[in-house]
């Protein structure tokens, strides 16, 4: 199973990064394999990772942080969901503003 998580706060942020996090530290997205293969198909990845200079793939964590590429990322997959209509990408958009919001991130554990 692919998960997508986000962060509530700076601080979980950082258990998140060292494999210590607590519950409520974390908004998450699990996604099914169909799911993951709906985004993989629609080009979302390979358009953020292109546009980021990420490796958002199979077999793969990554995340994106920052204000700026959380607005790249958040504009991709804005247009992605005008185009596609695909239900789990307006759940990683509402993760991703979420991330904005809180100053923290996207992490993909793929």
């Amino acid at each position: 199973m692919k998960l997508i998580s986000t962060p509530l706060t700076v601080e979980a942020m950082h258990r998140l990064d060292i494999d210590e996090s607590l519950p409520g530290d974390v908004e998450e997205l699990y996604l099914a394999n169909e799911d993951y293969s709906l985004l993989s198909n629609c080009g979302v990845f390979d358009t953020i990772n292109l546009a980021l200079g990420k490796m958002l793939d199979e077999y793969e964590d990554e995340n994106i942080q920052g204000f700026a590429d959380l607005n790249t990322s958040l504009n991709i997959l804005g247009a992605t969901f005008h185009n596609t209509q695909l239900e789990v990408v307006r759940e990683i958009m509402r993760l991703n503003q979420l991330a904005i919001k809180n100053n923290t991130g996207l992490f993909f554990y793929f």
